[in-house]
Parts: structure tokens; sequence; C-alpha cells
């Protein structure tokens, strides 16, 4: 389940299952449903029961996966996939290949949960583009808003701090 992404019918009918059992529904006889599936798989500080989707589950377990292939350079997996899929740009930002493995598709799969939820901690600066990445705090898309009349293609943060003043 952390390596390949599940077909959304077979994890709709785990989901199935699982709420069959909640509800306790044997064979043919039909239970009443006392709350949809959607408010049962709700954290239970939402008011929900705390159950898992399996569906969104999955995706979060190959997150999980993407974001060690963000972090982790020095690891087998990484070499082996920067070397065959993206040698020249990071895993957040490259697009899928026509003939790539089912691993590997399985993992671009939960690429838009990261590019959701990451943001990058500034540091120097010097490898963050001032308008394409993800780096303002506090803002609703994490970006420049409103880009400067005059902009220069490669422009990095680095480039805006003023090091005299630390």
């Amino acid at each position: 389940m952390g390596v390949f992404q599940l077909p959304v019918k077979l994890c709709n009918e785990l989901n199935m299952i699982c709420a069959r059992f909640w509800w306790g529904q044997c064979g043919d006889d039909k239970k009443i449903h006392w709350k949809s599936w959607e408010s049962l798989v709700q954290p239970k500080k939402g008011g929900g029961m705390g159950l898992r989707d399996i569906r969104s589950f999955n995706l979060a377990m190959l997150a999980k996966q993407g974001w060690r292939m963000s972090t982790d350079h020095n690891s087998l997996l990484y070499q082996c996939f920067k070397a065959k899929y993206f040698p020249q740009c990071t895993f957040l930002e490259v697009v899928d290949h026509p003939n790539s493995s089912y691993v590997w598709k399985s993992l671009l799969a939960a690429q838009p949960i990261l590019r959701k939820g990451c943001c990058w901690r500034v540091g120097s600066g010097s490898s963050i583009r001032v308008l394409s990445d993800k780096w303002l705090l506090g803002h609703p898309t994490n970006k420049v808003l409103v880009p400067p009349y005059e902009v220069e293609e490669d422009w990095h943060v680095s480039e805006l701090i003023d090091w005299a003043t630390f």
C-alpha cells in the first residue's frame, strides 16, 4: 500500500466492506445506517469515528515515500529514480514519462499532495526562485501575489536579502 497505488474500484470495495462491518450487515440483511460513511471517516475531533478511507490512506503512504524522495538524497531509491526519471530537476518538478514503471506512476499520483503542502524554509535563499516557488508564509498560495514590472527570469530569494543587516 505504501509503494503501489491501489485501483479506485478496489479502494471503494474495501471501504464498503468496512462500512458493512461497522453497520452490522450480515449477508443480504440490510441494517440502518445511522451515519454516512463520509462522516465516519472524519477525525474524532471533527465529530467522526476516525475510521480510515482506504484511498486517502493509500495516497498518504505514497506521499510519505515521495517526501522521502524529496529529502533523503543519499538513499538508493532516490539515486535510481533520479538517474532514470528526473536527472535535471527535483522530485516535485518532474512530469510523468509515457513508459515509466507502475511504482513511479504510483509515486507521482501523490505528487500533487506534496506540492500543495510543501513550502520552502528560506535559509540563505540561494535555491529558491522568487516567482515560481512557494516560500511566503501567511499568503494563500505561499507565492508572490503581484510580481514586479521588471522581472528577471532566474531571480532568487538570496538576491532580496540584505546580508549587511545581519
